[in-house]
Protein backbone atom coordinates (compact mmCIF):
# COMPACT_ATOMS: atom_id res chain seq x y z
CA UNK A 1 0.00 0.00 0.00
CA UNK A 2 2.56 2.43 0.63
CA UNK A 3 4.59 1.61 -2.60
CA UNK A 4 1.38 2.30 -4.43
CA UNK A 5 0.65 5.82 -2.27
CA UNK A 6 4.25 6.58 -3.19
CA UNK A 7 3.54 5.20 -6.94
CA UNK A 8 0.93 7.49 -7.39
CA UNK A 9 2.46 10.58 -5.63
CA UNK A 10 5.50 10.46 -7.62
CA UNK A 11 3.31 10.05 -10.87
CA UNK A 12 1.45 13.16 -10.15
CA UNK A 13 4.45 15.04 -9.39
CA UNK A 14 5.66 14.14 -12.61
CA UNK A 15 2.61 15.41 -14.03
CA UNK A 16 2.56 18.77 -12.26
CA UNK A 17 6.17 19.69 -13.71
CA UNK A 18 5.10 18.50 -17.17
CA UNK A 19 2.41 20.82 -16.54
CA UNK A 20 4.82 23.97 -15.23
CA UNK A 21 7.10 23.20 -17.74
CA UNK A 22 3.93 23.66 -20.50
CA UNK A 23 2.86 26.81 -18.71
CA UNK A 24 6.44 28.46 -18.88
CA UNK A 25 7.14 27.35 -22.47
CA UNK A 26 3.47 29.29 -22.88
CA UNK A 27 4.57 32.24 -21.27
CA UNK A 28 8.00 32.81 -23.01
CA UNK A 29 5.96 32.43 -26.08
CA UNK A 30 3.97 35.32 -24.95
CA UNK A 31 6.37 37.53 -24.00
CA UNK A 32 8.23 36.85 -27.63
CA UNK A 33 5.32 37.75 -29.19
CA UNK A 34 4.67 40.90 -27.43
CA UNK A 35 9.11 41.81 -27.69
CA UNK A 36 8.51 41.79 -31.21
CA UNK A 37 6.00 44.05 -31.21
CA UNK A 38 7.69 46.54 -29.07
CA UNK A 39 11.15 46.16 -30.46
CA UNK A 40 9.32 47.03 -33.85
CA UNK A 41 7.49 50.17 -32.11
CA UNK A 42 10.38 51.54 -30.59
CA UNK A 43 12.35 51.23 -34.18
CA UNK A 44 9.63 53.86 -35.10
CA UNK A 45 7.61 51.02 -37.16
CA UNK A 46 3.64 50.52 -36.63
CA UNK A 47 0.35 48.65 -38.40
CA UNK A 48 0.03 52.58 -39.33
CA UNK A 49 2.51 53.16 -41.27
CA UNK A 50 1.63 49.79 -43.42
CA UNK A 51 6.09 49.11 -44.18
CA UNK A 52 5.21 45.52 -42.73
CA UNK A 53 2.45 44.08 -44.27
CA UNK A 54 3.07 40.69 -43.36
CA UNK A 55 4.53 40.93 -39.70
CA UNK A 56 1.31 43.33 -38.71
CA UNK A 57 -1.20 40.27 -40.06
CA UNK A 58 0.88 38.04 -38.00
CA UNK A 59 0.91 40.22 -34.82
CA UNK A 60 -2.78 40.88 -35.35
CA UNK A 61 -3.53 37.63 -35.59
CA UNK A 62 -1.50 36.62 -32.42
CA UNK A 63 -3.82 37.55 -29.99
CA UNK A 64 -6.56 34.71 -31.61
CA UNK A 65 -3.53 32.17 -32.11
CA UNK A 66 -2.45 32.11 -28.83
CA UNK A 67 -5.29 30.93 -27.48
CA UNK A 68 -5.41 27.81 -29.87
CA UNK A 69 -1.20 27.41 -29.54
CA UNK A 70 -2.08 27.64 -25.37
CA UNK A 71 -5.32 24.91 -25.88
CA UNK A 72 -3.43 22.69 -28.95
CA UNK A 73 0.47 23.52 -28.33
CA UNK A 74 0.82 23.81 -24.84
CA UNK A 75 -2.69 21.46 -23.78
CA UNK A 76 -3.38 24.24 -21.22
CA UNK A 77 -6.70 24.86 -19.72
CA UNK A 78 -8.71 28.36 -20.80
CA UNK A 79 -8.09 29.38 -17.31
CA UNK A 80 -4.06 30.18 -18.23
CA UNK A 81 -4.60 30.73 -22.01
CA UNK A 82 -7.41 33.37 -21.73
CA UNK A 83 -6.17 35.54 -19.59
CA UNK A 84 -2.97 35.94 -21.36
CA UNK A 85 -4.22 36.09 -24.62
CA UNK A 86 -5.98 39.29 -22.62
CA UNK A 87 -2.75 40.95 -21.50
CA UNK A 88 -0.96 40.08 -25.04
CA UNK A 89 -4.02 41.92 -26.74
CA UNK A 90 -3.55 45.35 -24.49
CA UNK A 91 0.49 44.80 -24.48
CA UNK A 92 0.50 45.35 -28.38
CA UNK A 93 -2.37 47.85 -28.52
CA UNK A 94 -0.01 50.06 -26.73
CA UNK A 95 3.18 49.26 -28.78
CA UNK A 96 2.75 48.26 -32.41
CA UNK A 97 -0.91 48.50 -32.63
CA UNK A 98 -1.44 51.78 -30.91
CA UNK A 99 -3.63 54.88 -32.20
CA UNK A 100 -1.08 57.60 -32.21
CA UNK A 101 -3.90 60.33 -32.50
CA UNK A 102 -5.73 58.88 -29.23
CA UNK A 103 -2.13 59.39 -27.24
CA UNK A 104 -1.33 56.82 -24.22
CA UNK A 105 -4.20 58.83 -22.60
CA UNK A 106 -7.26 58.45 -25.40
CA UNK A 107 -5.74 54.90 -25.78
CA UNK A 108 -5.47 53.66 -22.47
CA UNK A 109 -9.37 54.81 -22.34
CA UNK A 110 -10.36 52.59 -25.20
CA UNK A 111 -8.56 49.69 -23.90
CA UNK A 112 -10.62 50.60 -20.83
CA UNK A 113 -13.91 50.91 -22.44
CA UNK A 114 -13.72 47.85 -24.47
CA UNK A 115 -12.83 45.69 -21.21
CA UNK A 116 -15.12 46.90 -19.18
CA UNK A 117 -17.80 45.80 -22.02
CA UNK A 118 -15.94 42.62 -22.05
CA UNK A 119 -16.63 41.79 -18.50
CA UNK A 120 -20.49 42.86 -18.66
CA UNK A 121 -20.98 40.77 -21.64
CA UNK A 122 -19.10 37.69 -19.26
CA UNK A 123 -21.23 38.35 -16.61
CA UNK A 124 -24.57 37.92 -18.81
CA UNK A 125 -23.02 34.38 -20.27
CA UNK A 126 -21.84 32.88 -17.07
CA UNK A 127 -25.57 34.03 -16.08
CA UNK A 128 -26.40 31.81 -18.65
CA UNK A 129 -23.87 29.04 -17.94
CA UNK A 130 -25.16 29.25 -14.36
CA UNK A 131 -28.94 28.67 -14.42
CA UNK A 132 -28.25 25.82 -17.36
CA UNK A 133 -26.06 23.99 -14.85
CA UNK A 134 -28.70 24.61 -12.28
CA UNK A 135 -31.66 23.19 -14.28
CA UNK A 136 -29.35 20.07 -14.87
CA UNK A 137 -28.56 19.84 -11.12
CA UNK A 138 -32.22 19.62 -10.32
CA UNK A 139 -33.01 17.35 -12.88
CA UNK A 140 -30.24 15.04 -11.46
CA UNK A 141 -31.06 15.39 -7.64
CA UNK A 142 -34.13 15.03 -8.03
CA UNK A 143 -34.08 11.77 -10.05
CA UNK A 144 -36.08 13.57 -13.25
CA UNK A 145 -33.17 13.22 -15.95
CA UNK A 146 -33.51 9.09 -15.02
CA UNK A 147 -36.65 8.89 -15.81
CA UNK A 148 -36.26 10.75 -18.58
CA UNK A 149 -33.40 8.11 -19.78
CA UNK A 150 -35.75 5.66 -19.38
CA UNK A 151 -38.17 7.75 -21.69
CA UNK A 152 -35.32 8.03 -24.68
CA UNK A 153 -34.95 4.91 -24.31
CA UNK A 154 -38.48 3.55 -25.30
CA UNK A 155 -37.88 5.26 -28.33
CA UNK A 156 -34.58 3.24 -29.42
CA UNK A 157 -32.51 1.83 -26.90
CA UNK A 158 -30.30 2.46 -29.42
CA UNK A 159 -27.32 5.35 -28.28
CA UNK A 160 -26.26 6.76 -31.83
CA UNK A 161 -29.98 7.28 -32.30
CA UNK A 162 -30.19 9.26 -28.97
CA UNK A 163 -27.30 11.00 -30.92
CA UNK A 164 -29.05 12.25 -33.35
CA UNK A 165 -32.24 13.00 -32.17
CA UNK A 166 -31.12 15.18 -29.17
CA UNK A 167 -27.09 16.30 -30.13
CA UNK A 168 -28.66 17.44 -33.79
CA UNK A 169 -32.33 18.41 -33.39
CA UNK A 170 -32.12 20.12 -29.73
CA UNK A 171 -29.78 22.77 -30.38
CA UNK A 172 -30.94 23.82 -33.65
CA UNK A 173 -34.35 24.17 -32.04
CA UNK A 174 -32.61 26.34 -29.27
CA UNK A 175 -30.52 27.94 -31.22
CA UNK A 176 -33.71 29.69 -33.00
CA UNK A 177 -35.33 30.09 -29.86
CA UNK A 178 -32.85 32.07 -27.98
CA UNK A 179 -29.16 32.09 -29.53
CA UNK A 180 -26.73 33.41 -27.45
CA UNK A 181 -25.14 30.20 -26.29
CA UNK A 182 -27.85 28.08 -24.87
CA UNK A 183 -27.80 24.79 -27.44
CA UNK A 184 -24.59 23.66 -26.31
CA UNK A 185 -25.74 24.67 -22.49
CA UNK A 186 -28.70 22.96 -22.86
CA UNK A 187 -28.31 19.91 -24.90
CA UNK A 188 -24.59 18.80 -23.79
CA UNK A 189 -25.82 19.04 -20.48
CA UNK A 190 -29.06 17.20 -21.23
CA UNK A 191 -26.84 14.40 -23.37
CA UNK A 192 -24.49 14.13 -19.91
CA UNK A 193 -28.05 13.37 -18.09
CA UNK A 194 -28.56 10.61 -20.81
CA UNK A 195 -25.31 9.08 -19.87
CA UNK A 196 -22.96 10.10 -22.33
CA UNK A 197 -19.56 11.28 -22.14
CA UNK A 198 -19.22 14.62 -21.28
CA UNK A 199 -16.77 15.74 -24.14
CA UNK A 200 -18.38 14.01 -26.42
CA UNK A 201 -21.86 15.53 -25.32
CA UNK A 202 -19.68 19.22 -25.38
CA UNK A 203 -18.41 18.36 -28.99
CA UNK A 204 -21.37 17.12 -30.61
CA UNK A 205 -23.60 20.21 -29.22
CA UNK A 206 -21.32 22.55 -30.68
CA UNK A 207 -20.95 20.80 -34.03
CA UNK A 208 -24.58 20.96 -34.35
CA UNK A 209 -24.81 24.74 -33.42
CA UNK A 210 -22.15 25.27 -35.87
CA UNK A 211 -24.78 24.21 -38.79
CA UNK A 212 -27.59 26.68 -37.38
CA UNK A 213 -26.56 29.87 -35.93
CA UNK A 214 -27.83 31.80 -38.91
CA UNK A 215 -30.81 31.46 -37.82
CA UNK A 216 -30.07 32.40 -34.42
CA UNK A 217 -32.06 33.95 -32.06
CA UNK A 218 -35.10 34.10 -34.29
CA UNK A 219 -33.35 34.72 -37.15
CA UNK A 220 -31.63 37.83 -35.79
CA UNK A 221 -27.81 36.99 -36.80
CA UNK A 222 -28.82 37.25 -40.68
CA UNK A 223 -31.57 39.90 -40.17
CA UNK A 224 -29.51 42.18 -38.50
CA UNK A 225 -25.93 40.92 -39.82
CA UNK A 226 -27.18 41.02 -43.41
CA UNK A 227 -28.61 45.03 -42.49
CA UNK A 228 -25.72 46.76 -44.60
CA UNK A 229 -26.92 44.65 -48.02
CA UNK A 230 -30.66 45.12 -47.30
CA UNK A 231 -29.99 49.56 -46.63
CA UNK A 232 -27.82 49.12 -49.53
CA UNK A 233 -30.39 48.09 -52.23
CA UNK A 234 -28.15 44.69 -52.78
CA UNK A 235 -30.10 42.27 -51.48
CA UNK A 236 -33.23 41.79 -48.96
CA UNK A 237 -33.98 40.10 -45.90
CA UNK A 238 -35.60 37.23 -47.14
CA UNK A 239 -32.78 36.30 -49.59
CA UNK A 240 -30.16 36.78 -47.18
CA UNK A 241 -31.86 33.94 -44.94
CA UNK A 242 -32.78 31.77 -48.39
CA UNK A 243 -28.95 32.26 -49.12
CA UNK A 244 -27.80 30.82 -45.72
CA UNK A 245 -30.39 28.22 -46.01
CA UNK A 246 -28.55 26.75 -49.26
CA UNK A 247 -25.26 26.44 -46.92
CA UNK A 248 -26.40 24.87 -43.43
CA UNK A 249 -28.80 22.43 -45.73
CA UNK A 250 -25.92 20.67 -46.71
CA UNK A 251 -24.12 21.22 -43.17
CA UNK A 252 -27.00 19.34 -41.71
CA UNK A 253 -27.41 16.65 -44.57
CA UNK A 254 -24.01 15.41 -43.52
CA UNK A 255 -23.55 16.21 -39.86
CA UNK A 256 -25.33 13.14 -38.64
CA UNK A 257 -22.78 11.39 -40.13
CA UNK A 258 -19.64 13.40 -38.80
CA UNK A 259 -21.26 13.09 -35.21
CA UNK A 260 -21.62 8.93 -35.16
CA UNK A 261 -18.20 9.19 -36.42
CA UNK A 262 -16.88 11.16 -34.03
CA UNK A 263 -18.37 9.50 -31.12
CA UNK A 264 -17.36 5.68 -31.95
CA UNK A 265 -15.12 5.84 -35.03
CA UNK A 266 -15.23 3.14 -37.22
CA UNK A 267 -17.73 0.59 -35.17
CA UNK A 268 -20.39 4.15 -35.56
CA UNK A 269 -22.16 1.91 -38.67
CA UNK A 270 -22.04 -1.74 -37.21
CA UNK A 271 -25.72 -3.41 -37.68
CA UNK A 272 -28.04 -2.75 -40.78
CA UNK A 273 -30.30 -0.21 -41.09
CA UNK A 274 -27.89 2.61 -38.83
CA UNK A 275 -26.74 4.49 -41.70
CA UNK A 276 -30.36 4.40 -43.53
CA UNK A 277 -31.00 5.97 -40.13
CA UNK A 278 -28.78 8.63 -40.37
CA UNK A 279 -29.63 9.42 -44.28
CA UNK A 280 -33.03 9.99 -43.10
CA UNK A 281 -32.26 11.99 -40.62
CA UNK A 282 -29.54 14.22 -42.84
CA UNK A 283 -31.99 14.62 -45.22
CA UNK A 284 -35.32 15.61 -43.16
CA UNK A 285 -33.21 18.00 -41.54
CA UNK A 286 -31.96 19.60 -44.91
CA UNK A 287 -35.08 19.53 -46.37
CA UNK A 288 -36.57 21.27 -43.45
CA UNK A 289 -33.96 23.96 -43.28
CA UNK A 290 -34.35 24.46 -46.88
CA UNK A 291 -37.88 24.58 -46.85
CA UNK A 292 -37.65 26.94 -43.93
CA UNK A 293 -35.10 29.52 -44.55
CA UNK A 294 -36.15 29.81 -48.61
CA UNK A 295 -40.46 29.82 -48.46
CA UNK A 296 -41.83 30.12 -44.72
CA UNK A 297 -39.02 32.39 -43.23
CA UNK A 298 -35.89 32.78 -41.28
CA UNK A 299 -36.98 33.63 -38.15
CA UNK A 300 -38.41 30.22 -37.35
CA UNK A 301 -36.51 28.55 -39.56
CA UNK A 302 -34.09 26.91 -36.35
CA UNK A 303 -37.42 26.63 -34.34
CA UNK A 304 -39.27 25.00 -36.92
CA UNK A 305 -36.46 22.40 -38.45
CA UNK A 306 -35.77 21.73 -34.95
CA UNK A 307 -38.97 20.69 -33.52
CA UNK A 308 -40.06 18.89 -37.06
CA UNK A 309 -36.48 17.36 -37.23
CA UNK A 310 -37.14 15.81 -33.89
CA UNK A 311 -40.90 14.39 -34.62
CA UNK A 312 -39.75 12.89 -37.77
CA UNK A 313 -36.36 11.36 -36.02
CA UNK A 314 -38.41 9.96 -33.95
CA UNK A 315 -40.96 8.65 -36.87
CA UNK A 316 -37.78 7.57 -38.17
CA UNK A 317 -37.40 4.78 -35.63
CA UNK A 318 -40.35 3.28 -36.25
CA UNK A 319 -39.78 3.23 -40.20
CA UNK A 320 -36.30 1.79 -40.11
CA UNK A 321 -35.12 -1.53 -38.33
CA UNK A 322 -32.16 -0.91 -36.81
CA UNK A 323 -29.88 -3.42 -35.69
CA UNK A 324 -28.33 -2.54 -32.04
CA UNK A 325 -25.14 -3.86 -30.86
CA UNK A 326 -24.07 -4.83 -27.23
CA UNK A 327 -21.86 -1.64 -26.86
CA UNK A 328 -24.19 0.85 -27.90
CA UNK A 329 -27.30 -0.26 -26.90
CA UNK A 330 -28.81 1.50 -23.61
CA UNK A 331 -30.47 -1.01 -21.14
CA UNK A 332 -33.55 0.63 -20.11
CA UNK A 333 -33.91 0.57 -16.43
CA UNK A 334 -37.41 -1.27 -15.03
CA UNK A 335 -38.88 0.26 -11.82
CA UNK A 336 -40.12 -1.47 -8.84
CA UNK A 337 -41.97 1.09 -7.61
CA UNK A 338 -44.44 3.66 -9.33
CA UNK A 339 -42.27 6.27 -11.08
CA UNK A 340 -42.00 9.19 -8.85
CA UNK A 341 -42.56 11.88 -11.85
CA UNK A 342 -44.25 11.30 -15.06
CA UNK A 343 -42.43 11.62 -18.29
CA UNK A 344 -43.80 15.60 -18.89
CA UNK A 345 -43.35 16.25 -15.52
CA UNK A 346 -39.70 15.03 -15.55
CA UNK A 347 -39.05 16.79 -18.65
CA UNK A 348 -41.30 20.07 -17.38
CA UNK A 349 -38.27 21.71 -17.14
CA UNK A 350 -36.98 21.30 -21.19
CA UNK A 351 -40.60 21.94 -22.12
CA UNK A 352 -41.12 25.07 -19.99
CA UNK A 353 -37.84 26.12 -22.21
CA UNK A 354 -39.22 24.87 -25.07
CA UNK A 355 -42.30 26.71 -24.78
CA UNK A 356 -41.30 30.37 -22.84
CA UNK A 357 -38.35 30.88 -24.92
CA UNK A 358 -39.93 30.66 -28.52
CA UNK A 359 -43.28 32.59 -27.11
CA UNK A 360 -41.69 35.35 -25.14
CA UNK A 361 -38.97 36.34 -27.46
CA UNK A 362 -40.49 35.99 -30.62
CA UNK A 363 -44.08 37.69 -29.34
CA UNK A 364 -41.97 40.72 -27.48
CA UNK A 365 -41.23 41.49 -30.80
CA UNK A 366 -44.74 43.00 -31.82
CA UNK A 367 -45.83 44.52 -28.20
CA UNK A 368 -44.80 48.19 -28.37
CA UNK A 369 -43.49 50.18 -25.28
CA UNK A 370 -43.16 54.03 -25.08
CA UNK A 371 -40.27 55.40 -23.56
CA UNK A 372 -40.26 58.54 -21.19
CA UNK A 373 -38.92 60.80 -24.24
CA UNK A 374 -42.03 59.74 -26.39
CA UNK A 375 -40.70 57.33 -28.50
CA UNK A 376 -42.29 54.13 -29.62
CA UNK A 377 -40.31 50.69 -29.57
CA UNK A 378 -40.54 47.18 -29.65
CA UNK A 379 -40.63 45.17 -25.90
CA UNK A 380 -38.31 43.16 -27.18
CA UNK A 381 -36.10 45.85 -28.38
CA UNK A 382 -36.73 48.01 -24.35
CA UNK A 383 -35.50 44.87 -22.63
CA UNK A 384 -32.48 44.57 -24.95
CA UNK A 385 -31.71 47.93 -24.27
CA UNK A 386 -31.92 47.82 -20.25
CA UNK A 387 -30.04 44.03 -19.78
CA UNK A 388 -28.88 43.28 -23.34
CA UNK A 389 -29.68 40.01 -24.64
CA UNK A 390 -28.08 37.82 -23.50
CA UNK A 391 -29.31 38.99 -19.46
CA UNK A 392 -33.00 38.64 -21.03
CA UNK A 393 -31.81 35.07 -21.00
CA UNK A 394 -30.70 34.91 -18.01
CA UNK A 395 -33.96 35.57 -16.80
CA UNK A 396 -35.93 33.52 -18.60
CA UNK A 397 -34.18 31.18 -17.30
CA UNK A 398 -33.99 31.83 -13.77
CA UNK A 399 -37.79 31.70 -13.71
CA UNK A 400 -38.04 28.09 -15.44
CA UNK A 401 -35.71 27.14 -12.51
CA UNK A 402 -38.46 28.29 -10.27
CA UNK A 403 -40.87 26.64 -11.92
CA UNK A 404 -39.18 23.42 -12.40
CA UNK A 405 -38.99 23.97 -8.22
CA UNK A 406 -43.29 23.46 -8.21
CA UNK A 407 -43.71 20.60 -11.20
CA UNK A 408 -39.96 19.16 -9.59
CA UNK A 409 -41.68 19.17 -5.76
CA UNK A 410 -38.36 20.17 -5.53
CA UNK A 411 -38.13 22.38 -1.80
CA UNK A 412 -36.93 25.82 -2.20
CA UNK A 413 -33.99 24.65 0.60
CA UNK A 414 -32.93 22.36 -1.75
CA UNK A 415 -32.84 24.75 -4.88
CA UNK A 416 -30.34 27.36 -2.66
CA UNK A 417 -28.31 23.76 -1.82
CA UNK A 418 -27.90 23.48 -5.79
CA UNK A 419 -27.97 27.18 -6.15
CA UNK A 420 -24.81 27.56 -4.16
CA UNK A 421 -23.22 23.87 -5.99
CA UNK A 422 -23.73 26.04 -9.12
CA UNK A 423 -22.60 29.48 -8.18
CA UNK A 424 -18.97 28.17 -7.08
CA UNK A 425 -18.89 26.48 -10.55
CA UNK A 426 -18.82 29.69 -12.57
CA UNK A 427 -16.02 32.00 -10.82
CA UNK A 428 -13.72 30.72 -13.06
CA UNK A 429 -15.69 30.34 -16.14
CA UNK A 430 -15.91 34.44 -15.46
CA UNK A 431 -12.48 34.82 -15.79
CA UNK A 432 -11.88 33.13 -18.96
CA UNK A 433 -14.77 34.53 -20.39
CA UNK A 434 -14.66 38.32 -19.27
CA UNK A 435 -10.55 37.72 -20.61
CA UNK A 436 -12.08 36.16 -24.33
CA UNK A 437 -14.46 39.03 -24.65
CA UNK A 438 -12.12 41.91 -23.75
CA UNK A 439 -9.96 40.22 -26.31
CA UNK A 440 -12.79 40.47 -29.21
CA UNK A 441 -13.31 43.84 -28.41
CA UNK A 442 -9.27 45.69 -28.14
CA UNK A 443 -8.97 43.86 -31.31
CA UNK A 444 -11.83 46.07 -32.88
CA UNK A 445 -9.46 49.45 -31.55
CA UNK A 446 -8.92 51.22 -34.71
CA UNK A 447 -5.44 52.14 -34.86
CA UNK A 448 -4.67 53.87 -38.53
CA UNK A 449 -8.04 56.52 -38.39
CA UNK A 450 -7.55 57.67 -42.42
CA UNK A 451 -7.61 53.74 -43.37
CA UNK A 452 -10.44 52.74 -40.30
CA UNK A 453 -8.56 49.71 -39.48
CA UNK A 454 -7.92 47.51 -36.33
CA UNK A 455 -6.64 44.39 -36.13
CA UNK A 456 -9.53 42.55 -36.57
CA UNK A 457 -10.13 44.20 -39.97
CA UNK A 458 -6.42 44.21 -41.10
CA UNK A 459 -6.76 40.63 -40.96
CA UNK A 460 -10.16 40.32 -42.86
CA UNK A 461 -8.03 42.68 -45.90
CA UNK A 462 -5.41 40.86 -45.93
CA UNK A 463 -6.81 37.69 -46.38
CA UNK A 464 -9.33 39.05 -49.04
CA UNK A 465 -6.24 40.78 -51.37
CA UNK A 466 -4.30 37.53 -51.40
CA UNK A 467 -7.64 35.60 -52.07
CA UNK A 468 -8.72 37.40 -55.63
CA UNK A 469 -10.80 34.80 -57.35
CA UNK A 470 -11.02 32.29 -54.29
CA UNK A 471 -12.22 35.04 -52.30
CA UNK A 472 -15.69 33.86 -51.98
CA UNK A 473 -13.74 30.66 -50.14
CA UNK A 474 -12.04 33.24 -48.42
CA UNK A 475 -15.32 35.01 -46.86
CA UNK A 476 -16.02 31.76 -45.39
CA UNK A 477 -12.47 31.61 -43.76
CA UNK A 478 -13.03 35.53 -42.49
CA UNK A 479 -16.81 34.61 -40.94
CA UNK A 480 -15.39 31.59 -39.01
CA UNK A 481 -12.40 34.30 -38.30
CA UNK A 482 -14.79 36.72 -37.52
CA UNK A 483 -17.10 34.69 -35.10
CA UNK A 484 -13.87 33.00 -33.51
CA UNK A 485 -12.69 36.42 -32.02
CA UNK A 486 -15.68 38.26 -31.64
CA UNK A 487 -18.05 35.13 -30.12
CA UNK A 488 -20.91 35.13 -32.64
CA UNK A 489 -21.84 34.89 -35.65
CA UNK A 490 -23.94 38.17 -35.68
CA UNK A 491 -20.47 39.60 -34.74
CA UNK A 492 -19.07 38.50 -37.42
CA UNK A 493 -21.19 39.45 -40.26
CA UNK A 494 -21.93 43.21 -38.79
CA UNK A 495 -17.90 43.12 -38.55
CA UNK A 496 -17.28 42.58 -42.61
CA UNK A 497 -20.89 42.70 -44.39
CA UNK A 498 -19.90 46.06 -46.01
CA UNK A 499 -15.99 44.83 -46.76
CA UNK A 500 -17.47 41.93 -48.68
CA UNK A 501 -20.19 44.12 -50.35
CA UNK A 502 -17.36 46.22 -52.04
CA UNK A 503 -14.93 43.49 -52.39
CA UNK A 504 -17.17 41.42 -54.06
CA UNK A 505 -18.31 44.64 -56.51
CA UNK A 506 -14.82 44.77 -57.09
CA UNK A 507 -14.08 41.86 -58.33
CA UNK A 508 -17.46 41.41 -60.34
CA UNK A 509 -19.28 38.86 -58.62
CA UNK A 510 -22.44 38.41 -56.45
CA UNK A 511 -22.62 40.08 -53.64
CA UNK A 512 -25.43 38.30 -51.75
CA UNK A 513 -23.95 34.83 -52.28
CA UNK A 514 -20.46 36.34 -50.88
CA UNK A 515 -22.02 37.60 -47.65
CA UNK A 516 -23.78 34.33 -47.11
CA UNK A 517 -20.55 32.82 -47.45
CA UNK A 518 -19.61 34.99 -44.99
CA UNK A 519 -22.75 34.48 -42.72
CA UNK A 520 -22.37 30.64 -43.41
CA UNK A 521 -18.30 31.01 -42.09
CA UNK A 522 -19.70 32.59 -39.30
CA UNK A 523 -21.76 29.77 -38.17
CA UNK A 524 -19.17 27.06 -38.14
CA UNK A 525 -16.72 29.52 -36.29
CA UNK A 526 -19.15 28.99 -33.52
CA UNK A 527 -17.22 25.82 -32.86
CA UNK A 528 -14.58 26.21 -32.08
CA UNK A 529 -14.61 30.14 -30.82
CA UNK A 530 -13.23 29.38 -27.46
CA UNK A 531 -15.81 31.74 -25.62
CA UNK A 532 -18.84 28.87 -27.15
CA UNK A 533 -15.99 26.09 -25.99
CA UNK A 534 -15.72 27.44 -22.20
CA UNK A 535 -19.15 28.08 -21.55
CA UNK A 536 -20.32 24.55 -22.70
CA UNK A 537 -17.46 23.00 -20.66
CA UNK A 538 -18.51 24.77 -17.76
CA UNK A 539 -22.13 23.31 -17.90
CA UNK A 540 -20.98 20.06 -17.92
CA UNK A 541 -17.98 20.43 -15.35
CA UNK A 542 -15.13 20.25 -17.43
CA UNK A 543 -13.54 23.20 -16.24
CA UNK A 544 -9.78 22.99 -17.29
CA UNK A 545 -10.26 20.45 -20.10
CA UNK A 546 -11.40 23.20 -23.04
CA UNK A 547 -8.40 22.08 -24.70
CA UNK A 548 -9.50 18.08 -25.26
CA UNK A 549 -13.07 19.79 -26.49
CA UNK A 550 -10.65 21.60 -28.59
CA UNK A 551 -8.91 19.09 -29.96
CA UNK A 552 -11.79 17.03 -30.52
CA UNK A 553 -14.37 19.93 -32.50
CA UNK A 554 -11.59 21.66 -34.88
CA UNK A 555 -11.13 18.46 -37.02
CA UNK A 556 -14.76 18.29 -37.51
CA UNK A 557 -14.51 22.07 -38.21
CA UNK A 558 -12.07 21.86 -40.63
CA UNK A 559 -14.14 19.24 -42.73
CA UNK A 560 -17.62 21.15 -42.10
CA UNK A 561 -15.74 24.37 -43.23
CA UNK A 562 -13.45 22.96 -46.37
CA UNK A 563 -17.25 21.88 -47.60
CA UNK A 564 -18.90 25.27 -47.49
CA UNK A 565 -15.78 26.78 -49.47
CA UNK A 566 -16.58 24.68 -52.13
CA UNK A 567 -20.15 25.36 -51.96
CA UNK A 568 -19.08 28.76 -51.36
CA UNK A 569 -17.25 28.88 -54.76
CA UNK A 570 -20.24 26.86 -56.77
CA UNK A 571 -22.76 29.01 -55.66
CA UNK A 572 -21.18 32.25 -56.50
CA UNK A 573 -19.67 31.30 -59.66
CA UNK A 574 -21.53 27.95 -61.15
CA UNK A 575 -25.54 28.02 -58.89
CA UNK A 576 -26.42 31.45 -58.17
CA UNK A 577 -24.34 34.05 -59.96
CA UNK A 578 -27.23 35.72 -61.03
CA UNK A 579 -29.70 36.50 -58.40
CA UNK A 580 -30.36 40.06 -57.07
CA UNK A 581 -32.18 41.92 -55.45
CA UNK A 582 -35.47 41.45 -57.30
CA UNK A 583 -35.22 37.64 -57.34
CA UNK A 584 -38.17 36.21 -55.19
CA UNK A 585 -36.34 33.41 -54.09
CA UNK A 586 -32.83 31.80 -54.26
CA UNK A 587 -33.72 28.59 -55.92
Amino acid sequence: MVTQILERKQRGTGMSKSGNSKFVGFIVTTAAIFLVGLILSLMGLDAASGSLGFIAFVLAFMPILLVMIGMLGFDLPGMKVAPAAFVLAILLSFTYFMNKNLGFGGEASAVWAQTYSGIKSAIFIVGLIFFSFLILDMMQNSGAMDIVKNAIATISPDRRVQLIIIGLFVPIFMEGAAGAGTPAAIAGPFLVGLGFDPILAVVVALMSDGVCTSFGGSGLTTMGGGADLVTAGVSTVDLNFAAAGGFHMIGILIMPFLILILAYGKDAFKGKGIVAYALYSGVCGGALMFIFSNFIGGFVTDMGTGVLGIVLAVLGTKLIKIETPKEMYYKLEIEDSKPKYSVPQALSPYIFILVIFPIVLTGSKYISVTNPDGSVVTLWSWISGKITYNGWIDCLLFIVSILSVFTLKYSFKTYWWSFKRSLRKVIAVFIIMASLYSVANIMKITYDDAAGLSMIKLLAYDISNVAGVLYPAAAVLIGAIGAFITGTNLGANQLFATMHIAAAENLGINQIMTFASNNAGGSLGNMICPNNVTAACATVGLMGQENKVMKRVIFMFVITCILYMVLSMLYVYVIFPGVTAGSTHLF
